[in-house]
């Protein structure tokens, strides 16, 4: 029970400054979650106090315009200031904002600098960060051996995303030698984890293979935990295929995307699919001469990501 639910019952008196400083990010998230007006007005007192989980919270929620004026220069001015008392998730954030340009210029190298700080301090998300900004180099040099090694890293801690990223990693041989195998079986943790790239990812391999019931149930996992992005792809990639269960998986993720809502994850930057998948119609030509063709298709987009792989969604999300 949240100090305002006690309130109300009249079973308590209004919190101490003590009792304000102990509430984590989570429990500021129930009290915004159980009483929205109260729960901002006080939200805002304690991160005007100088607590950072509260601080935290506020800036997400100015970021996502949730119980206050949506407005990423205040939220980007509430991330700085829990940084600053060594809140490493918003250390995390003020590098995102810097990546993409919510309330400050775009600035890879300062994102990259707030990244490594919150990396440094083991934190998941802050590790991920840093390896996607190394896998792709966008405005920072390519790094394929650190990205590697962060989202190892972050991976080891649970992280579904950066599984599923290691796993990229070891399909495509980017800082490690190419392991198909393990690429499934990460893929599959990620999954598991709730990652939608990760049910993607393993449904083209398992289509690859000719398991199409297996390939479709992992399509259709994927869009019941897809962002707008991820349904984009999935959308993108299954309506252009012929085997008519994956196309009936892209309308699902078509319909999806269709009544998505606009927020926060609008701002991020297109998505490019994680593995290709258009492929000929196989009625057409003969079928070694379609393996023939489909293999040398994949060896050079292979190729190709090598130098330039795809950038993922990536949640800004970094609480609860």
């Amino acid at each position: 029970m949240s100090f305002l639910d006690r309130n109300h019952s009249g079973d308590a008196a209004l919190p101490s400054l003590s009792e304000l400083h102990r509430r984590s990010v989570a429990d500021w998230r129930k009290v915004f979650a159980d009483h929205p007006l109260e729960g901002a007005a006080w939200i805002r007192f304690a991160a005007e106090h100088g607590f950072r989980a509260a601080q935290l919270v506020l800036g997400q929620m100015h970021l996502e315009g949730s119980g206050v004026a949506r407005d990423p220069r205040a939220a980007y001015g509430w991330f700085t200031k829990a940084a600053a008392i060594g809140s490493l998730e918003a250390r995390n954030m003020v590098g995102r904002c810097h990546e993409l340009g919510w309330g400050v210029p775009v600035d890879q190298a300062e994102a990259l600098r707030h990244y490594r700080q919150a990396a440094a301090g083991g934190l998941a998300w802050g590790l991920y960060n840093l390896g996607c900004l190394r896998l792709y180099g966008t405005g920072v040099r390519r790094d394929h051996a650190e990205a590697f090694a962060c989202f190892a890293a972050a991976a080891s801690q649970g992280h579904a995303k950066s599984l599923g990223l290691l796993g990229r990693c070891h399909e495509e041989g980017w800082g490690i030698a190419v392991n198909r195998q393990e690429a499934a079986r990460l893929y599959e943790k990620a999954a598991q984890g709730g990652d939608c790239w990760g049910a993607l990812n393993l449904g083209l391999i398992r289509a690859e293979e000719g398991r199409v019931e297996a390939a479709a149930a992992l399509f259709r996992r994927a869009v019941e935990t897809a962002t707008p992005n991820c349904h984009r792809t999935i959308a993108t990639t299954l309506l252009a295929h012929t085997e008519p269960a994956y196309r009936a998986v892209g309308d699902l993720a078509a319909a999806a995307l269709r009544s998505a809502p606009d927020g926060p994850a609008a701002e991020r930057p297109p998505h490019t699919p994680p593995r290709a998948t258009r492929e000929p119609e196989p009625r057409r030509i003969p079928w070694l001469a379609f393996a023939v063709l489909v293999g040398f298709g994949r060896a050079r987009l292979r190729r190709r990501r090598g130098s330039d792989p795809a950038r993922p969604d990536r949640a800004h999300l970094t609480i609860g």
